[in-house]
């Protein structure tokens, strides 16, 4: 869920002939890859191959608090697990 002032933006299916990288860093913009799977078309009786995802682009700034609450989110998790078994 996008908290106030992210710009996420979800751009959905994209499409390629060449295999994206999970994840793709620029200067200021980072772009996640999901879902990543082949694909054929057949386009004026050609097929054409390629590869079909789900990508995400957040902004350098933004990605950092996601990974960051990630971790937390994460040590929340195994917190209640570990608390949960020694009861």
């Amino acid at each position: 869920m996008a908290r106030e002032g992210e710009r996420m933006i979800k751009l959905g299916t994209q499409y390629s002939t060449i295999a994206p990288k999970p994840i793709e860093i620029t200067t200021d913009t980072v772009f996640l890859a999901t879902n990543i799977r082949p694909y054929e078309k057949e386009i004026e009786g050609r097929t054409v191959g390629g590869y079909a995802y789900e990508c995400i682009q957040y902004t350098k700034d933004e990605y950092i608090v996601k990974l960051h609450q990630d971790i937390i989110d994460t040590q929340l998790a195994i917190t209640e697990l570990y608390e949960g078994d020694i009861v």
